[in-house]
């Protein structure tokens, strides 16, 4: 079976919640497919959606790993973290590879988001003020969340 087939099958699954019939399906993909960035987002949905956030961080450890120039995997770990550990160890996640992803605006916004969540406002301005230069799109974006009320209250 063709690897398109077996990512249909495998979403449909998992929007019909057979987690477990999903992951069999993605584990049913041809060797050289194993690593393709669809099939570990499948991999991915399938543990977020039947919320197990461990497995489903395991998958973004292997996006960053077969698929560094892509900052989803950085994202989607600190999303994985905040479900289980909360607003202040996500950012610490995205904090620790701050060095490498620091021109990326999106993961500046996320941990400038997490610590706003976290009540590190203060902390939270300064990511965002550094998010928003490299991208001034996220100013909406920032408008909109109300994650960020207490960061703008704070102007």
């Amino acid at each position: 079976m063709n690897l398109r087939t077996r990512l249909s099958r495998s979403n449909g699954y998992r929007e019909l919640g057979m987690f477990d019939e999903s992951i069999l399906e993605l584990e049913s993909v041809r060797q050289e497919d194993v690593w393709t960035y669809e099939v570990i987002k499948a991999k991915y949905l399938t543990y977020w959606d039947a919320k197990e956030f461990e497995f489903a961080e395991a998958m973004t450890k292997a996006l960053r790993i077969y698929h560094p120039n892509l900052t989803e995997g950085w994202l989607l770990r600190a999303e994985c973290v905040y479900e289980t550990k909360g607003a202040k160890k996500a950012a610490e996640v995205l904090i620790e590879d701050e060095d490498s992803l620091k021109e990326q605006a999106d993961i500046l916004f996320a941990i400038g988001r997490y610590l706003a969540l976290a009540n590190e406002i203060m902390r939270a301005r300064d990511y965002l003020r550094r998010a928003m230069k490299l991208d001034k799109n996220l100013r909406s974006e920032f408008l909109d969340d109300s994650a960020f009320d207490a960061v703008l209250d704070s102007f």
